[in-house]
């Protein structure tokens, strides 16, 4: 049985997206501005001219996200809840994390991240977020900065594969 991956394809500021061929690697810009104002996930189904069909997710974030496991703490604005947690994602402008135990925490909270990075000297990254999404103990953050001057900057300028 073979399994087919699906893709991530980032839409451009100018509704341009990039398609790539997994199987013969062709690539095909196109427009996609008539997926612009649809909220739902759109995937679309895509024929490379080497006779390869695939499928192709249309990714509308600002900014790429990399899918992660790396360990840190998590601390609650009002100092009570506490714990470990795994990131699952991370960007630019936010992370997902899942906690070791569901948090008392809801939309616009605050809390402080510390966490290990994967690179090559495992650096340490401390960073204050703004809880966006909670989902049990899946939580959506976005940085209360979006300046990295620490080595989050450069992790994610050199390191994001």
């Amino acid at each position: 049985m073979v399994i087919k991956m699906t893709e991530k394809v980032f839409i451009g500021s100018n509704d341009m997206a990039t398609f790539k061929c997994p199987e013969c690697n062709k690539v095909k810009t196109t427009n996609v501005s008539r997926f612009r104002n649809i909220q739902q996930a759109v995937r679309v189904k895509c024929k490379c001219p080497c006779g390869h069909t695939y499928s192709a997710l249309l990714e509308r974030r600002k900014h790429i996200r990399k899918d992660t496991h790396l360990a840190g703490t998590f601390l609650h604005e009002n100092g009570v809840d506490r714990g470990t947690m795994d990131i699952l994602d991370l960007s630019r402008s936010g992370l997902k994390i899942q906690t070791n135990f569901q948090a008392n925490v809801k939309v616009g909270d605050k809390m402080r991240l510390e966490f290990t990075l994967d690179d090559k000297q495992f650096s340490k990254v401390s960073k204050d977020v703004i809880v966006r999404s909670v989902n049990g103990r899946l939580i959506g953050t976005e940085f209360v900065s979006l300046e990295h001057y620490d080595k989050l900057g450069s992790y994610l300028l050199f390191d994001f594969r």
